[in-house]
C-alpha cells in the first residue's frame, strides 16, 4: 500500500512526539509524511509579521528568543550526530527572518516569514529519521505546489514532479504541507489549515492507496468535545458527510481535504498521533446508512447582511447583480434565503465588507449584523423523510434562530444563531438528536 501521512503541529511539538512519528511513519511505511510546523510556531511567526509592519523591535525579539528556544530544545532532546546541522540550519532560518523584517515587504516578507515553521521542521524531523537510520529525502513543496492567479493548484506539476516519488518504494519522503509557490514565483501557502490539502493532493498525485490525517485527538467526533459534553468519535463517514462538517467548523479537518481523495476514491483516515492504536475515523465513498443524524459542526465569524429592495419584487436578475458583487470582491456566500422585497445572505470574511456594502447600496437598504454562527446538522436526511427537521427544531427550541437552510442536499441542515446560543445550541442537538 502507497500512503501518505500528515501531522499537525502538535504532533510534532517536541522532540518525543517527533520520536513516535517516526515510529509511526516507519509502521506504516509511509511514501510522504506531510508536516506542519512545530505547534506555537505559525501564531508565533505571524506575530512577528505584525511587529515588523508595526515596526515593533523589541516583539519580534522577543519572539525570535522564544522559537530559539522551543527548536533548540527539540534539537537537543532529537539528535547527536547531526545536531550542529539542525542548529545551523535554525540559525540560518532566524537570519532570514531578522533579514526579512529589517526589510519588510507587505505579503511578500510576510508569506516568506510564515513559511520558515514548516521548512526548519521538515528539516530537523527528515535529519532525525536519517540519523536513525532510516533513509529519507525532504522535499521542498514550493518546488511543485504551485498556484495560479485564481489560488488552484497545478495538478498536472505535481503529478509529474511527485512521479520518482512514486516509484521510490525504498526511502522515506518528507514534505512540508501548507506552503506553496504562487504564479509569480514567489513563497506562499494555501491558508490555514492547508497542510490538510497539500497531504491529499499529493496522495491523488501519487495515487496512494490511502491518505492519514494524525493530530491529537481520536478521529471526527459527532460534536464539538470543547463545548459539548458526551461526544462520540464517528467510525465511519461519506465523503459528502465530511466535507459539510469541514466546512461548517470541524476543526479536525480542512474543507479542501476532502475533494482530491473524493475524485480519486482515496479514503482518508483520521488518526490520533497519541493513541496510534485507536481507530480514528474512516472517511470514504461508503455511507453509513445506520441513523439520520451523525454529526453537528458550527462555524463562528458569520457576518449577515440584509438588502431590502422594493426592485426585486416580480423582477428578474437582481440576484445576479448581488452574486456579481461578491464575485468581484472574492468573498464566498455560506447561507442565503429570500422574501419578495429581501434577500439575506452569510459570509465569513469581511475583509472587503466596506467595498461590498458600498456596491450593494446601489440596490436597496443594507443591514449589517456580526458575531453569529452558523450550526449545521450532518447526516442522511432524504427529502422524502418525515419528522427529521422536527425533531432538530425540538431539540433546539429555546434557541432563537435567524436564519434556516434545508433543502439544497439531503445531507445537512444549516441554521445560524447568535454566537454567544452556540455552545447551548450545540449541546442541545446533542442531548437531542444523539444521547
Amino acid at each position: 500500500m502507497t500512503k501518505v501521512l500528515k501531522f499537525g503541529g502538535t504532533s510534532v511539538g517536541s522532540a518525543a512526539n517527533m520520536k513516535r512519528v517516526a515510529e509511526i511513519i516507519r509502521h506504516e511505511k509511509a511514501r510522504i509524511t506531510v508536516l506542519s510546523a512545530m505547534s506555537g510556531t505559525t501564531d508565533a511567526l505571524v506575530r512577528i509579521v505584525t511587529a515588523a509592519a508595526e515596526k515593533d523591535q523589541s516583539t519580534i525579539d522577543d519572539r525570535i528568543a522564544m522559537l530559539t528556544d522551543k527548536y533548540t530544545t527539540c534539537i537537543e532532546g532529537l539528535l547527536d550526530q547531526h545536531k550542529q546541522e539542525a542548529l545551523n540550519r535554525m540559525q540560518a532560518t532566524f537570519d532570514l527572518i531578522r533579514t526579512e523584517t529589517s526589510n519588510f515587504r507587505e505579503y511578500t516578507s510576510e508569506r516568506k516569514i510564515i513559511a520558515q515553521g514548516e521548512l526548519l521542521t521538515s528539516a530537523i524531523f527528515t535529519l532525525y529519521l536519517n540519523e536513525t537510520g532510516t533513509k529519507a529525502v525532504c522535499l521542498n513543496s514550493p518546488d511543485f505546489m504551485v498556484t495560479d492567479q485564481e489560488g488552484k493548484v497545478d495538478m498536472a506539476r505535481i503529478c509529474k514532479a511527485l512521479a520518482p516519488v512514486a516509484a521510490d518504494p525504498d526511502t522515506f519522503y518528507v514534505a512540508q504541507g501548507f506552503i506553496c509557490s504562487n504564479y509569480k514565483g514567489e513563497i506562499d501557502n494555501l491558508g490555514r489549515g492547508g497542510s490538510d490539502y497539500s497531504a491529499a493532493l499529493m496522495g491523488a498525485a501519487i495515487g496512494a492507496s490511502e491518505v492519514q490525517i494524525w493530530t491529537d485527538i481520536d478521529g471526527m467526533h459527532n460534536n464539538d468535545p470543547r463545548f459539548v459534553e458526551h461526544t462520540y468519535p464517528i467510525r465511519n463517514m461519506s465523503f459528502d458527510e465530511a466535507a459539510e462538517l469541514a466546512y461548517f467548523g470541524a476543526k479536525i479537518l480542512h474543507p479542501a481535504t476532502i475533494q482530491p481523495c473524493k475524485d480519486k476514491c482515496i479514503p482518508v483516515l483520521l488518526k490520533n498521533t497519541m493513541d496510534p492504536h485507536a481507530p480514528g475515523t474512516t472517511i470514504s465513498n461508503c455511507d453509513d446508512n445506520s441513523k439520520s443524524f451523525h454529526a453537528v459542526a458550527a462555524k463562528d465569524g458569520i457576518t449577515v447582511i440584509r438588502i431590502h429592495s422594493a426592485r426585486m419584487l416580480m423582477a428578474y436578475g437582481f440576484l445576479r447583480k448581488v452574486f456579481e458583487i461578491f464575485e468581484q470582491y472574492r468573498t464566498p456566500i455560506d447561507m442565503i434565503t429570500t422574501s419578495e422585497v429581501a434577500v439575506s445572505l452569510t459570509v465569513d470574511s469581511d475583509k472587503h465588507l466596506d467595498e461590498i456594502v458600498a456596491e450593494l447600496e446601489k440596490l436597496g437598504t443594507i443591514e449589517i449584523e456580526r458575531n453569529n454562527s452558523i450550526v449545521c446538522v450532518v447526516g442522511r436526511m432524504e427529502h422524502g423523510d418525515a419528522g427529521l427537521a422536527a425533531r432538530v427544531f425540538e431539540s433546539i427550541r429555546k434557541i432563537p434562530i435567524k436564519m434556516i437552510s434545508y433543502g439544497a442536499s439531503h445531507r445537512s441542515l444549516a441554521i445560524l444563531i447568535a454566537t454567544e446560543q452556540k455552545k447551548q445550541t450545540l449541546q442541545s442537538l446533542n442531548d437531542g438528536l444523539f444521547q
